[in-house]
C-alpha cells in the first residue's frame, strides 16, 4: 500500500505531463470505443433489417427451388397451412410468397426483375414493408393487377404512380405469359440493388397468371425472439416434411460472418489504438526515470530493493492508465447512450451506403462485455509499456546515479 502511495505522489509531481498522458489515454480510448460502436451499430442494424424486413428468421422452400428458382418448383401444400404455422408456439408472424423471374418493360426501358406475389396484410405483419413506400400506397387485399416497384427501377423505367408496365414470365406449365400491371406504389429500401431488381404484386393475381392455384414458393416465419428460432424450426419442419426449412444463418451465412466480424473489429480498433498509446506511456515513464535518476539512485543506496523500484515504476504507469480508462469508459458510455437514442445521420453518403446495403441512420451499439474487456486490455498494454522504463531504472548504478 505504501508503494502505491509513493507511486501516486510521484505522478503528480509533474501535473502537466501526467495530465497530458491521461488526456491522451481518454481521447484515444474514446475515439476507439466510438469507432468500435459505430461499426458494431452498422452491423447490428444491417442484421436486424435483414432479419425483420427481408428474410425473417426462417424460410421454407421446395428443395430444388433454392438452387434453381423456377415456377414449377413450388411448395405442394395449400395456403391454409399458414393458420397451422400461426399456431406454433414462438411464431410472431408468417407469410407466403409466390415468385417468378420476369422481364419488365415500359415504353422506354426493359429490365429483369424478381416478381414477388405477396399477401398484403401478412407481409405487413412479417416485414412491415409498407414503411418503405415513399410514393403512392402499399398493396391491399382485393388488389388485382397493382404493383409496387423500387425507386431505382421506376427511375430507369421512367414510370410513376398510375403508369402501366408489362411483365413477361413463364408459368407453372413453362408457357410464356405477358400481363399488364399498374404501378400503385414506389418503395425505397436501404439497398439500392434490391430496389432495382424487385417488384411486388398480389399473390392471388400472380398465382392466376402462373397457374399455381392455391400453392406458393416460399414461406417466411418471424419468431418472437432469437432464442425460439430452433424450436420453431423443428415444429415447422413437421408441417413441411418434403420441403427445406432453413434458419437465417443457413439462408445467408455471410450475414452471420459479417456480424461476427463486426464484433472482432470492435476489439481490433481498441487494441491498435492502445498500442499507439503504449508508446506515449513508455516515452513518458522513460522521461520520468531519466529526470529522477539521482532520486532513484539514492533510494537504492539507502536500501530500496530493485524489485521495489521496478514495481514503483509499474504502479505509476498503471495509475495513469487506470485514471484515463475510468474517465474514458464513463465518457464513452454517456456518448454512446446519447447517440444510440438519436443516431448518426450519414445521409451525405447515402449513395455509398445504399450501394453496400446499410442504412444512412446509424445507431452506435456496444455489448456490455466490451466494457469488461477494455480495462483488461488497458492493464496488459500498460504493463508492456512499463517494463522497459522499469528495467532502465534497475540498471542504474546507485553510486553513479547519486552524483548526477
Amino acid at each position: 500500500m505504501n508503494l502505491v502511495k509513493i507511486a501516486w505522489r510521484n505522478i503528480w509531481r509533474n501535473k502537466v505531463r501526467s495530465g497530458t498522458v491521461i488526456a491522451s489515454v481518454v481521447v484515444g480510448l474514446m475515439a476507439g470505443v466510438f469507432a468500435a460502436a459505430l461499426v458494431e451499430g452498422m452491423m447490428h442494424g444491417r442484421f436486424e433489417n435483414f432479419i425483420e424486413k427481408e428474410i425473417s428468421h426462417l424460410q421454407v422452400h421446395h428443395p430444388e427451388f433454392i438452387e434453381q428458382p423456377e415456377v414449377p418448383l413450388f411448395i405442394q401444400t395449400p395456403l391454409s397451412v399458414l393458420e397451422k404455422v400461426d399456431g406454433i408456439s414462438g411464431v410472431k408472424s408468417v407469410t407466403a410468397r409466390s415468385r417468378a423471374q420476369a422481364m419488365i418493360a415500359s415504353a422506354t426501358y426493359t429490365a429483369g426483375v424478381t416478381l414477388n406475389g405477396i399477401i398484403p396484410d401478412r407481409e405487413e405483419q412479417t416485414t412491415g414493408f409498407s414503411a418503405n413506400v415513399i410514393e403512392g400506397e402499399f398493396l391491399a387485399a382485393g388488389d388485382k393487377n397493382s404493383m409496387l416497384i423500387g425507386k431505382a427501377l421506376a427511375s430507369k423505367l421512367n414510370v410513376g404512380i398510375g403508369s402501366r408496365v408489362v411483365l413477361t414470365f413463364q408459368d407453372a406449365e413453362n408457357e410464356m405469359v405477358a400481363a399488364a400491371f399498374t404501378v400503385k406504389g414506389i418503395f425505397e429500401t436501404y439497398y439500392a440493388r434490391y430496389d432495382e431488381s424487385t417488384a411486388f404484386v398480389p399473390l392471388d393475381y400472380l398465382n392466376e397468371q402462373l397457374q399455381l392455384g392455391d400453392y406458393f414458393h416460399e414461406i417466411a416465419v418471424l419468431a418472437s425472439s432469437m432464442d425460439k428460432v430452433q424450436d420453431v424450426k423443428k415444429e415447422v419442419a413437421l408441417l413441411f416434411p418434403n420441403d427445406k426449412v432453413r434458419t437465417w444463418n443457413e439462408i445467408s451465412p455471410e450475414l452471420e460472418y459479417w456480424v461476427e466480424l463486426g464484433g472482432v473489429f470492435s476489439y481490433i480498433f481498441v487494441i491498435v489504438l492502445m498500442l499507439g498509446l503504449a508508446f506515449g506511456l513508455l516515452n513518458t515513464m522513460l522521461m520520468s526515470v531519466f529526470e529522477r535518476t539521482r532520486e532513484i539512485g539514492m533510494l537504492m543506496a539507502i536500501g530500496m530493493s530493485k524489485r521495489t523500484v521496478f514495481f514503483m515504476i509499474v504502479f505509476e504507469t498503471f495509475i495513469l492508465s487506470i485514471i484515463g480508462t475510468v474517465i474514458s469508459i464513463a465518457g464513452s458510455v454517456a456518448l454512446i447512450r446519447w447517440l444510440s437514442e438519436r443516431g448518426i445521420d450519414l445521409s451525405a453518403f447515402s449513395d455509398v451506403m445504399q450501394e453496400i446495403g446499410f442504412e444512412t441512420l446509424i445507431y452506435p451499439y456496444l455489448a456490455g462485455s466490451f466494457y469488461v474487456f477494455l480495462p483488461i486490455i488497458v492493464l496488459l498494454i500498460s504493463l508492456l509499456a512499463a517494463i522497459y522504463p522499469a528495467l532502465k531504472a534497475l540498471r542504474l548504478n546507485p553510486s553513479e546515479a547519486v552524483r548526477k
